[in-house]
């Protein structure tokens, strides 16, 4: 039992702000923090894993991902590309001609630990966090990408069971004291990625426990440039629009994974 000021006190590194990756996200008030709960939801291939991977590369901080959903293959191509400035095509080359040495020299640097099972369970998930917090201490930041692949029956079927799945992942951050960041999937109507998102279009509602949910759209065209729109439908610390209205708006070079802005 204690005071506020007690507790502050004793927090540790919970609420400390991962440095800031998108400063159009931070105009609008939004900020990750160690220690609580953010989920990011859009269409499939609108670049929520992209973005995830930008804010992990970029942020440059000790960070454990939980590839469920994109294979090594895919991901060393994706941080290849964003880190050399190089096309996924040029990345794709240079690994068939087995021609990877500059490669290998940019990625040997990046701060982020990789588990790439396709339905990791809980008990993993927390053995591989464990691991890493012998070594290193807990990460200050975990991905998982995306939570429907996490293995879990424990935690129920359909809705309810995302909804206690993201109480799990809400209870770990605070223990950890990790920004945790869930990548999810938004209803069928916003699959295409077009339209901005509400709060409302989250696959199974599951808006309820996140302290901050982004959902991502695209804009832009192929002639004048692609951007990507990152809406705050729910920001417990600052400004939110739950109808997905308000966005930010990213560069988005989908051939070299690049997001900025």
């Amino acid at each position: 039992m204690l005071t506020l000021t007690q507790a502050i006190n004793v927090r540790g590194d919970a609420g400390e702000p991962i440095p800031t990756v998108f400063k159009a996200l931070a105009d609008l008030g939004v900020t990750f923090r160690r220690g609580q709960l953010h989920l990011i939801a859009a269409g499939p291939g609108t670049g929520k894993s992209a973005f995830a991977l930008n804010l992990a590369l970029k942020s440059a901080v000790p960070t454990m991902y939980f590839s469920a959903d994109s294979d090594p293959f895919t991901q060393y191509v994706r941080a290849g590309a964003n880190i050399t400035g190089w096309t996924t095509g040029d990345v794709e080359n240079a690994i068939l001609h087995q021609q990877t040495t500059t490669l290998d020299a940019a990625l040997s640097g990046v701060s982020i630990r990789w588990n790439f099972d396709a339905s990791p369970s809980l008990t993993e998930i927390e053995e591989e966090l464990t691991a890493y917090a012998m070594i290193y201490g807990y990460p200050a930041i975990c991905i998982v990408d995306n939570v429907t692949n996490v293995d879990a029956p424990e935690m129920g079927e359909g809705h309810a069971g995302l909804d206690e799945l993201c109480g799990y992942f809400h209870d770990l951050a605070r223990k950890t004291e990790s920004a945790v960041i869930l990548l999810h999937h938004v209803t069928g109507i916003y699959n295409d990625g077009t339209n901005p998102i509400p709060l409302s279009g989250i696959k199974g509602q599951i808006g309820r426990v996140p302290e901050v949910i982004l959902t991502l759209h695209r804009g832009g065209t192929e002639f004048e440039g692609y951007n990507l729109r990152a809406s705050n439908v729910k920001n417990r610390g600052g400004k939110a629009d739950a109808s997905g209205f308000t966005f930010a708006e990213l560069n988005w070079e989908p051939e070299r994974m690049q997001i900025s802005g």
